[in-house]
């Protein structure tokens, strides 16, 4: 039994564990048989790259997170949407003077980043202005 065998079936029964199924429901909603996820689970088997890709687009779980442990690196791309947001958002907060409390303009801006990066483009400012208020 390899330890990366058993660090991955730890990250799998972690990420089980999230979702509150059983290994056989698990089992069957990554379309996979019982024995073999088990086998996954206990770090007695390899984990096939089909099953890595079935678990990222049922679970959106990041294939660099199940395999190797660490978050994946955050690509160019997405820290120009990023950019673009915080500018946006520092930009229509300040033009808002009821907000102050900067636990709660971190939170809105948290929420902003994670729409804008899920859609693959900063949102609209005028949208950015409504969602803050």
């Amino acid at each position: 039994m390899s330890s990366t065998f058993s660090e991955i079936g730890g990250r799998l029964r972690e990420l089980r564990a999230r979702t509150g199924l059983n290994q056989q429901d698990f089992a069957e909603t990554i379309d996979t048989s019982f024995r073999s996820y088990r086998a996954y689970e206990n770090g007695q088997r390899e984990l096939p790259t089909a099953v890595v890709l079935r678990i990222h687009e049922i679970m959106n779980v990041s294939p660099h997170w199940l395999l190797l442990g660490e978050k994946e690196p955050t690509d160019d791309r997405s820290m120009q949407i990023i950019e673009q947001v915080a500018k946006a958002c520092l930009d229509a907060m300040d033009q808002s003077p009821t907000e102050r409390d900067n636990a709660e303009k971190a939170k809105k801006l948290r929420l902003l980043v994670k729409l804008s990066l899920g859609q693959g483009e900063c949102l609209p400012e005028t949208d950015i202005r409504e969602l803050l208020g």
